[in-house]
């Protein structure tokens, strides 16, 4: 699984988790991409074959029903962090490991497509 971190998460945990092999990418490393809105975040992460990484449950989550619906577009999968993932330097760390946990559960490009799961 290949991962897209929304705007609120840091380019930081991209870096570290590219440092262990792992394809992903955080909207805040690409200027053009930092203004686009949630569903555009969406439509990147499925032209790009990625996973949405996301607090942001409420405007996330009504995204991910709309794309799994009859005849939606699909996606290929959401990673919602639970609201006790701070998103504080101190943390970093910690949603890597969780990030890492995910990763391996998932390894294949589509084993989480059209699904969600936590951290």
């Amino acid at each position: 699984m290949k991962l897209l971190l929304d705007e609120l998460l840091s380019a930081v945990i991209a870096h570290r988790l590219r440092g262990r092999g792992h394809d992903v990418q955080a909207i805040k490393e690409y200027q053009p991409h930092q203004a686009l809105s949630d569903s555009e975040v969406v439509d990147l992460a499925r032209a790009q074959r990625r996973a949405v990484v996301t607090n942001n449950l409420v405007d996330f989550r009504p995204l991910h029903h709309e794309a799994i619906s009859p005849g939606g577009p699909g996606h290929f999968g959401m990673v919602f962090m639970a609201a006790n993932y701070r998103r504080t330097k101190a943390d970093i760390g910690r949603i890597v490991k969780a990030l890492e946990v995910n990763l391996a559960d998932f390894p294949g490009e589509r084993d989480l497509a059209d699904g969600a799961t936590w951290l």
